[in-house]
């Protein structure tokens, strides 16, 4: 790939290039990766690229963007990575933040499948901010998207779940048929994950959510994936809906669906997916009481004449790990066990070596683009518009970087901490300003939680918070921010709604306080709350949620003084 970054043998101008001719073929191989011809496409456009002069930057960097974005689909992280840092370079000449988050949401992409966490969050923040001052909601949708998969390389499926879902919000509005197709599918896959994290924590009320939500939007991925007529969208969409159905244990209707998993796989050459839906059926064959059958194809795939690669070794020892174990072959099982933590160490350390690799890449591409640049006074405007850009860059990475360090939750009731609101809270503010939108903040507060601890014990006390952040959750829209900011404080932040709206809102969530059914926590407990208001139209960020903050604080007092067990708006 690194030829056709450097280009040797280019036509030095436009002599004899025929842009109608490019553009043609281009939307030809548009069309044929939309269809799941990656293969093919990849080449086409590989080729297209080595027609296309050096002063065609806005058709090299379409081309590579492109290029970057189906490259993963064929395995090839560091050419992906490659073509999207050189299309980067161009869209940030041009001046096309179209084309800036085309470049950043692949980037994003490969960093988090390369597990670098924070540099894709980073690009997808950028991303994000490139289509939202582009004005572009399918381009939204795609950055959002890939900020929902650097969210799960940091380990953080839950939140990975919500920038997908916001992004499928935006997708569905756009009916653009690929990012639907997408965000249905990652979510499918994050559910996976959460399906691990809640089997891990012994969660039986979040393994019932997250069987049922994996279910339920793999199901509408593979809805997608049959109409788009691509083979490929269909083979992965119905991977993870076999996987939902195994994991939940649902066997005769998974069935059908992994004799179809393993035809598209095997049929269409991919190989990695091959191997996937061969590792599935032994995970099957496990689950339908026949160990030794599932442990013969795992054996087989693992010394197969062409080695799987060290992610999809890994998959196969752990099935053998947890086949052996369920048979009760302990000797076995810690066997494998132990080559599976080998595995790991391997993965590490390849991962690592390709992260190297691309900051190496993308270190020479930007080296490559610095020397062609001009001392015109065109390249002058180009230099001041590089340095604003590096200036958002700064920026977007400190959001980024504190997002990550601030995206905790409150141990014991699962909402938001302290230092998440205080983050979040002028970023929220900030967002509410740009779009012209009204801003509700409610400080919530536990009427004589003292007493309560007092009277009933600590332990009384934790349930009390723990069940009012269900009914908080349960009365506020998950966009909402919702955060527990001190023993028996909370806050809410409600975007675009004014405060007489959120005061009804809280009203309802006063009431249903007084109604719950506290004497099942404990005989004789009553619990009451006391809300504060502030909102409206924010003018400055930082100094106008200070500013909401301390109204809302305020509020709460007025309510206090007023009686408690009310909703007192500033």
């Amino acid at each position: 790939m690194s030829d056709l970054l450097d280009l040797p043998t280019l036509p030095a101008d436009d002599t004899g290039f025929d842009a109608a001719a490019f553009d043609a073929a281009f939307a030809v191989q548009r069309q044929h990766a939309a269809a799941g011809a990656y293969q093919a496409s990849c080449e086409a456009l590989e080729a297209l690229l080595l027609t296309c002069p050096p002063t065609q930057l806005r058709r090299r960097a379409e081309t590579l963007a492109l290029l970057a974005h189906q490259y993963p689909r064929l395995g090839k992280l560091t050419a992906s990575a490659r073509c999207a840092t050189a299309a980067l370079g161009l869209a940030e000449r041009l001046g096309d933040d179209a084309l800036l988050a085309d470049a950043l949401t692949s980037q994003a992409y490969v960093y988090g499948q390369l597990l670098m966490g924070r540099e894709a969050l980073e690009s997808g923040m950028r991303a994000l901010a490139a289509a939202r001052r582009a004005g572009d909601a399918v381009r939204e949708a795609w950055a959002l998207n890939r900020v929902g998969v650097a969210y799960s390389s940091l380990e953080n499926p839950g939140q990975a779940c919500a920038s997908t879902e916001q992004a499928l919000e935006i997708a569905a509005r756009t009916e653009a048929p690929e990012a639907l197709f997408s965000c249905h599918n990652n979510l499918a896959y994050f559910w996976l994950r959460r399906i691990e994290e809640a089997t891990a924590l012994g969660d039986a009320e979040a393994l019932v959510e997250a069987l049922a939500s994996a279910r339920r939007t793999a199901e509408q991925a593979t809805v997608l994936a049959r109409r788009s007529g691509s083979p490929f969208q269909v083979a992965i969409s119905v991977s993870n809906l076999v996987n939902a159905l195994l994991a939940g244990g649902l066997l005769d209707e998974a069935l059908p669906l992994l004799n179809e998993f393993g035809h598209l796989a095997h049929d269409h050459g991919y190989r990695t997916l091959a191997i996937e839906a061969d590792a599935q059926r032994a995970v099957f064959l496990r689950l339908k009481g026949e160990p030794l059958q599932a442990s013969r194809i795992l054996d087989a795939l693992l010394h197969a004449a062409s080695e799987p690669p060290p992610k999809l070794r890994r998959l196969l020892v752990r099935a053998l790990y947890e086949t052996h174990k369920a048979c009760g072959q302990y000797r076995e099982a810690l066997a494998w066990l132990e080559e599976l933590g080998g595995l790991d160490r391997q993965i590490r350390r390849d991962n690592l070596m390709l992260q190297t690799e691309v900051i190496l890449i993308r270190d020479q591409v930007e080296q490559a683009q610095a020397r062609a640049d001009s001392a015109t006074a065109d390249a002058r405007r180009e230099r001041a518009r590089a340095t604003h850009l590096e200036n958002e860059q700064q920026r977007l990475r400190e959001h980024a970087m504190a997002l990550d360090r601030a995206a905790h939750e409150d141990v014991l009731t699962g909402l938001h901490n302290r230092r998440h609101a205080e983050f979040a809270l002028p970023l929220l503010v900030e967002g509410a300003r740009m779009a012209g939108q009204v801003i509700s903040v409610a400080a919530l507060d536990v009427d004589h939680f003292k007493k309560i601890n007092d009277s009933h014990g600590h332990a009384v006390g934790d349930a009390v918070l723990q069940q009012l952040a269900q009914l908080l959750r349960h009365r506020l829209r998950s966009a909402d921010l919702m955060a527990r900011i001190g023993g028996e404080e909370f806050l809410a932040v409600l975007v675009g709604i004014a405060p007489p709206q959120a005061a009804e809102i809280c009203e309802r969530l006063r009431l249903a306080v007084v109604e719950h059914d506290w004497a099942a926590v404990t005989p004789g407990l009553v619990v009451r709350i006391s809300v504060g208001i502030a909102g409206g139209m924010p003018q400055q960020q930082q100094a106008q949620a200070d500013g909401l903050l301390n109204r809302a604080d305020h509020a709460l007092y007025a309510a206090k003084r007023g009686g408690r067990n009310r909703v007192h708006v500033d």
